[in-house]
C-alpha cells in the first residue's frame, strides 16, 4: 500500500534531496579546507563554514525529523544514517575542527607573544591542514559508501533497521551537542579576539614598567655625569674665574635635582589605571577527550599580585637605592657650595682638598648604585620577557603563580620559546579521533562527589577513634606535660601579659583558622595568671566574681555589666573563647560584639580581656565596625613551624610505644618520619592541628599492634556547588547556624532549592547537628570546607 501512497512517495523525494544537499556541503566543506594557504585563512574559514556546516547537519536532521513522522516504519537507509549512523563520525570530525581552530588560536597569540617563530606556526597549520583533511575526507567517504551499500544490498539495511528497533530516535541529543560544539567555536573566536586585546594591553603594562626603571638609570647616569662634570671644576680652581665657573655647575646640579621627580607619580598611576583595566575571563586552553577545559582567570587581581611580588620590590629597591644616594649627594653638593661661595667673599682660591673627597665619595657611591642598579634592572627584563605573558594561561601550571617561601625567595621557571607543548597537546587529541562524547573521563559534578565520599568514607571510619588515634584528638593531652611549645606566639603573649601586670591597659583577640590552636594558646595564656583571677565567659554558663553570681544567657552585654558592677577590690582576666556562640534571635553576634568593644574601651584598666575568633569572623565584624581596633594587641595562630609540628606529632605517636612502618617490614626512622610531616604540614600550610589530625587519616592500626603510615589523599577535593558553598559559608563564618536562618536569608528559594542541599550534605556527613539542633560542620572536614571556602574567596 505505501507504493500508492502518494504522501509517502513525496516524502521520500524529499528526504533524498536533503540527504543529497548535505553530503554535497560537508564535499565542499572539506574541499575549502584544502584550499585555505595560511593559518589566518584556515582560521576564519573553520569559524564560519565549519558552523554552517554544523547548521546544515541539525537542519537536515530536523527535516527528515518530520518525514520520520509521517510513516512510523522506516524502510529507507537514508533516514537510518542520517539519525543512527552519520551522528558519531560526524561529531568527531567536529570535535577535531574545534580543537584545530583552538590550537590555531594558540599558536596566533604566542606567535604575537614572540614565544614561537613564524616558520614553527607555519608548520603547525600545514599538520593541522593535512590531518583535517584527511580525517574529514575519511569520514565522507564512509558516509558515501556505507549509504551505497545499504542501498544496493536490503539484508543489511534490514540487519541495520533491527538493531535499532527498540530505540528512541536520538537525534535530540545530537542535535543538542552540535548546537554546543557551534557555541563553543563561537567562544573560542570571541576568546581569541579578547586576548589579542589583553595582550596588546600585557605590553603596555611591560613598556610602563621598562620606562620606570629606565627613568632610574636615565637620572643615575645623568646625575653620575654631573657630578663628575662638578668635580672637575673643583679640582681645577685656580683663580676668580675658575671658583666662579665651579659656583655656577653646582647651581646645576642643585636646581636639576630640586626639579627631579625620582618616582613619577604620572607612570604609576598610568601603570595602576593599565592593570585595572584587565579583563576576567573564561579562556578555553585544551581539550580532553571530547571536553572544552576552560580555565577562569581574573587578569587584573593576578597581575596585582604577581606585580607585588615579583616587580614592584626590586622598582621599590631601585628607587630606594637612587633616594639614598641623591639625597646624601644634595645633602653633600649644598654644603660644598656654600663652602665655595665662602671662599669666594674670602677670595681663598686654594684648599678645597676635603670638599674634592667628599664629592669623590659622592661619585664612588653613584657608581656602587649604578652597578647595583643593573643586576635589579637584569631581574626585572628577564621576568618580563619569560613569565609576563598572557599566553602562559595554556601551559599546565597555574598562571604567573607567585612563590610565597619564608625568606620571599624568587623563583624562576623557564619556559620554552616553541610549539613543542601545543604539538604534544593536539597529538594525543588526534589518537582520540573516533571516541564519542558519552566516553569521555572528564569529572563531572556528580563524580567530583564521589571522590570526596571516598575520602569522607576514610574519615567516618576514624570518626570513633581507637586507643592510638585518639592521642591525636585529645586535646587534654597537651596539657603541661606534653605542651610542645610555640615560642614566638608564646613569647608574644607573655610580654602583653607582663605588660598588664605593670599596670598598662591591655587586651587581645587570638585569631586563626579551625584547629590552628587558637583555644590551646588561651589556655596557654590563662596560665599566666592565678586561676583565682581567670574567669571563661560561656552562653549558658556561670560567672562568679567576688562572691556574686551569674547564670549567662547569650546576651554578652548583660554578662559584661554584671562584671562592670562586680569588680571593686580584683582585676580579672576574662577569657571569651569562641565568639560567634554569642547570639540567639533576641542578642545578635554584631550587638553583643559592639557591647564587648565599649566594655574594653571603658574597663581595659580594670579587666583584661582576650577573645579567640576565626579570621574570616574578625574581618567581617570589621567590615560592620571598628572591630579590632578595639584591641592593643592581636596574635595570628595560623601557622606553627615545621619543627613545633614535628615535635607535636612524635609526642603523641612516642606516648603510644609503638613502632611505625611505612611498608611491610620497612620501619620508619626520623629521617622518613620528618619527611612524611613535612609533606602533611606543606599540604595544610602548616596548620599544626589539621596536620594532627591528617595524621590519623594516614596511620592504620596492623594486627600485629604496629603502626603502618600511608601516603593517602587527605585533602577533601573541591566538590562543592555554589549553593552549598553559600550554605557552609553560613555555618563556619558564625560557628553554626539555623534552618530559620537559612530561610529568612534565601527566601522563597529555601523549600525547593536549598533544603534539599542542607540534608544532602547531612547525608554525606558534611554537616552535623549539635544538641540545640542547629547545623554545625563536622570537626573532620572543617579546615578542609574553611579552606576551599577561602580559596573561592567565599571566606577571608
Amino acid at each position: 500500500m505505501s507504493e500508492n501512497n502518494p504522501k509517502v512517495k513525496e516524502a521520500s523525494v524529499d528526504k533524498n534531496e536533503v540527504v543529497d544537499s548535505f553530503l554535497e556541503e560537508f564535499h565542499s566543506f572539506n574541499s575549502g579546507v584544502a584550499t585555505q594557504n595560511s593559518p589566518t585563512q584556515l582560521y576564519t574559514y573553520l569559524c564560519s563554514d565549519g558552523a554552517k556546516l554544523l547548521d546544515a547537519y541539525c537542519q537536515t536532521g530536523e527535516k527528515t525529523l518530520e518525514i520520520v513522522g509521517l510513516n512510523s516504519e522506516v524502510t529507507d537507509p537514508d533516514l537510518y544514517l542520517l539519525h543512527f549512523s552519520f551522528p558519531d563520525r560526524f561529531k568527531t570530525v567536529f570535535l577535531l575542527v574545534r580543537d584545530i581552530l583552538l590550537q590555531l588560536s594558540i599558536a596566533k597569540l604566542r606567535a604575537l607573544e614572540n614565544l614561537v617563530s613564524e616558520a614553527e606556526v607555519i608548520t603547525h597549520f600545514e599538520e593541522s591542514k593535512l590531518l583535517l583533511t584527511t580525517e574529514s575526507e575519511k569520514c565522507l567517504n564512509y558516509f558515501r559508501l556505507e549509504r551505497e551499500t545499504m542501498q544496493a544490498k536490503p539484508e543489511v539495511l534490514k540487519r541495520k533497521l533491527e538493531s535499532v528497533k527498540h530505540f528512541s530516535n536520538p537525534w535530540k541529543t545530537y542535535q543538542a551537542q552540535f548546537e554546543m560544539l557551534s557555541e563553543q567555536l563561537k567562544e573560542i573566536d570571541l576568546n581569541d579576539n579578547r586576548l589579542e586585546q589583553t595582550i596588546a594591553q600585557f605590553r603596555q603594562i611591560s613598556e610602563l614598567v621598562i620606562q620606570m626603571r629606565g627613568d632610574v638609570l636615565k637620572i643615575n647616569d645623568l646625575f653620575a655625569n654631573k657630578v663628575e662634570k662638578c668635580l672637575e671644576y673643583l679640582k681645577g680652581i685656580t683663580d676668580k674665574e675658575t671658583l666662579d665657573q665651579t659656583i655656577k655647575s653646582f647651581d646645576e646640579l642643585i636646581n636639576l635635582g630640586i626639579g627631579q621627580e625620582i618616582r613619577s607619580e604620572s607612570t604609576m598611576r598610568n601603570l595602576e589605571d593599565s592593570v585595572n583595566k584587565l579583563p576576567s575571563l573564561s579562556i578555553p586552553v585544551n581539550s580532553q577527550e571530547g571536553f572544552l577545559i576552560l580555565k577562569k582567570i581574573d587578569f587584573r587581581k593576578t597581575i596585582q599580585k604577581w606585580m607585588d611580588y615579583e616587580i614592584l620590590p626590586y622598582l621599590i629597591d631601585l628607587w630606594d637605592g637612587q633616594e639614598a644616594t641623591f639625597s646624601h649627594m644634595m645633602h653633600v653638593v649644598t654644603q660644598i657650595k656654600s663652602s665655595l661661595l665662602v671662599a669666594k667673599k674670602t677670595q681663598n682660591h686654594n684648599g678645597f682638598n676635603a670638599e674634592t673627597a667628599s664629592l669623590d665619595s659622592i661619585l664612588q657611591e653613584q657608581n656602587t648604585d649604578i652597578s647595583n642598579s643593573k643586576e635589579l634592572v637584569a631581574h626585572i627584563e628577564t621576568e618580563l620577557g619569560k613569565k609576563f605573558k598572557v599566553t602562559e594561561v595554556f601551559t599546565q601550571d597555574e598562571y604567573l603563580k607567585v612563590p610565597l617561601q619564608n625568606n620571599f625567595n624568587r623563583l624562576t621557571n623557564n619556559k620554552q620559546g616553541n610549539l613543542s607543548l601545543i604539538t604534544a597537546k593536539i597529538s594525543q587529541l588526534f589518537k582520540s579521533v573516533g571516541k564519542q562524547v558519552k566516553d569521555v573521563k572528564e569529572k563531572t559534578p556528580h563524580q567530583k562527589l564521589e571522590i570526596a565520599l571516598e575520602i569522607l568514607e576514610t574519615r567516618n571510619e576514624k570518626e570513633t577513634p581507637d586507643h592510638y588515634h585518639s592521642l591525636f584528638l585529645n586535646k587534654n593531652f597537651i596539657g603541661d606535660l606534653f605542651l610542645v611549645k610555640r615560642s614566638s606566639q608564646e613569647e608574644a603573649l607573655e610580654k602583653v601579659v607582663d605588660f598588664w601586670k605593670k599596670g598598662q591597659n591591655r587586651s587581645l583577640v587570638v585569631l586563626g583558622d579551625p584547629l590552628s590552636g587558637k583555644s590551646t594558646l588561651l589556655e596557654f595564656g590563662t596560665h599566666l595568671f592565678k586561676s583565682k583571677d581567670v574567669h571563661y565567659l560561656v552562653p549558658g554558663g556561670d560567672i562568679s566574681i567576688e562572691g556574686r553570681k551569674l547564670k549567662t544567657s547569650k546576651d554578652l552585654g548583660e554578662a559584661l555589666n554584671f562584671v562592670k558592677r562586680s569588680i571593686s577590690n580584683t582585676k580579672p582576666i576574662l577569657v571569651i573563647d569562641d565568639l560567634h556562640l554569642w547570639r540567639d534571635k533576641d542578642s545578635s553576634l554584631i550587638a553583643n560584639a559592639t557591647a564587648l568593644i565599649d566594655f574594653i574601651s571603658s574597663n581595659a584598666s580594670k579587666v583584661f580581656v582576650i577573645v579567640g575568633i576565626t579570621n574570616s569572623l574578625r574581618l567581617h565584624l570589621d567590615t560592620r565596625m571598628p572591630f579590632s581596633q578595639a584591641f592593643t594587641n592581636i596574635l595570628d595562630t595560623n601557622t606553627a613551624t615545621l619543627e613545633e609540628i614535628y615535635k607535636a606529632v612524635m609526642l603523641r605517636h612516642g606516648a603510644s610505644h609503638r613502632a611505625i612502618f611505612e611498608k611491610e617490614d620497612t620501619l620508619m626512622y626520623e629521617p622518613q618520619l620528618r619527611k612524611k610531616i613535612a609533606w602533611l604540614a606543606k599540604k595544610f600550610d602548616y596548620n599544626i592541628g589539621a596536620v594532627l589530625q591528617a595524621w590519623i587519616f594516614c596511620t592504620d592500626i596492623e594486627p600485629d599492634s604496629s603502626i603502618r603510615f600511608t601516603e593517602k589523599e587527605t585533602h577533601l577535593n573541591d566538590f562543592l556547588s555554589t549553593k552549598e558553598m553559600l550554605i557552609l559559608k553560613n555555618c563556619l563564618l558564625f560557628g553554626y547556624c539555623s534552618d530559620l536562618e537559612l530561610k529568612n536569608l534565601f527566601t522563597d528559594r529555601y523549600e525547593l532549592e536549598y533544603k534539599p542541599t542542607v540534608r544532602k550534605l547531612l547525608n554525606i556527613g558534611i554537616l552535623d547537628r549539635d544538641n540545640s539542633g542547629f547545623l554545625i560542620v563536622k570537626n573532620s572536614v572543617r579546615q578542609d570546607i574553611y579552606s576551599i571556602l577561602k580559596y573561592r574567596e567565599l571566606l577571608a
